[in-house]
């Protein structure tokens, strides 16, 4: 759908609830919280649910604390998935969702859509807060201040890699240069979230990178990050979020991977890619999805037999 007409559906909405994804990150988050207070200008009375803990580097974002806050009212006008490729994404609230009068997704992610009812999808965005942005200035880009606009600047910021992803387009660095202009804190936000890690993430990240296994002439590396590591270190499974890109960086990996167990047999896997070598189409043998160059998915079952699973198709996708 066009931005106009998704603009006009949400206007005829008086109730309106926003979902993020589980295993939030940022950008969905950061939409969310950006979406719902422009709304809450217009007068609108809405809401933002998330099934999943925020990691620690979301604390202090404008807004968050009204996270999963508000009653849940029966029955809403319209509910709205922000960046959330497929309908599971939406974890516990997913009946919520499902029930309203109207549904909708806005997104940037790959995957076909046809759990909600409209759709604003464009998977040439570097993040989906560029398509909230785009949203906000045609409805009423005067109402776009400084808290707003740094919400929308993390969401973009972290979700295209500080701007190094091959998502990033001209349109992408104009509105960049759009939410600077309102007077954020850019160089503080991409600090925060680049180069400032809390002392629990520095002890979890030596404990585990002494560990990391490199195959196929070190094109490969894959990091985990278990149980064990969580206890030592006094740290949880967001401490170990965004660490994966680390293995990237090293000269000659084109696969980062990393293994996060979340609960006994169960992991959450991230990739970051480089070159030619597509991290979505990795994720989707696993049932998940993503960017070329950033994906994920959860896999299930022994250790031993998740990491062989995804060194071979790794390996496959070379």
């Amino acid at each position: 759908m066009e931005i106009n007409e998704i603009i006009k559906l949400i206007k005829s909405a008086k109730s309106i609830a926003l979902f993020s994804h589980i295993n939030p990150d940022c950008d969905t988050i950061c939409s969310s919280l950006a979406l719902k207070t422009f709304l809450q200008k217009v007068g609108k009375d809405v809401s933002a649910f998330c099934d999943g803990d925020l990691k620690y580097d979301m604390s202090d974002l404008f807004g968050v604390s009204s996270v999963n806050k508000d009653a849940v009212k029966s029955i809403y006008d319209l509910t709205i998935a922000i960046d959330c490729a497929a309908e599971d994404r939406l974890g516990k609230y997913r009946p919520l969702f499902k029930k309203a009068r109207h549904t909708m997704c806005i997104d940037h992610h790959l995957q076909d859509r046809t759990y909600a009812e409209y759709n604003l999808i464009d998977s040439k965005s570097g993040a989906t807060a560029e398509l909230i942005y785009m949203i906000i200035e045609q409805w009423d880009k005067a109402l776009l201040d400084t808290d707003i606009a740094g919400l929308l600047y993390t969401g973009l910021v972290t979700d295209t890699g500080n701007f190094s992803f091959s998502n990033v387009s001209e349109r992408t660095m104009m509105i960049a240069s759009k939410l600077i202009a309102c007077g954020i804190p850019s160089a503080d936000i991409s600090f925060k979230h680049f180069r400032s890690i809390s002392f629990d993430t520095f002890r979890l990240k030596t404990r585990v990178f002494s560990n990391i296994h490199f195959f196929e002439d070190n094109k490969i590396g894959i990091i985990s990050f278990l149980h064990e590591d969580f206890v030592a270190t006094g740290t949880t499974v967001a401490h170990s979020s965004n660490l994966v890109s680390d293995i990237t960086n090293i000269a000659g990996v084109e696969v980062g991977v990393s293994i996060t167990e979340v609960k006994p047999n169960s992991y959450k896997v991230s990739i970051r890619t480089h070159k030619d070598v597509n991290a979505n189409e990795i994720a989707m043998i696993f049932g998940g999805g993503g960017h070329k160059n950033a994906a994920g998915f959860t896999i299930n079952g022994f250790y031993g037999n998740v990491v062989d699973d995804i060194l071979k198709a790794c390996k496959d996708c070379l």
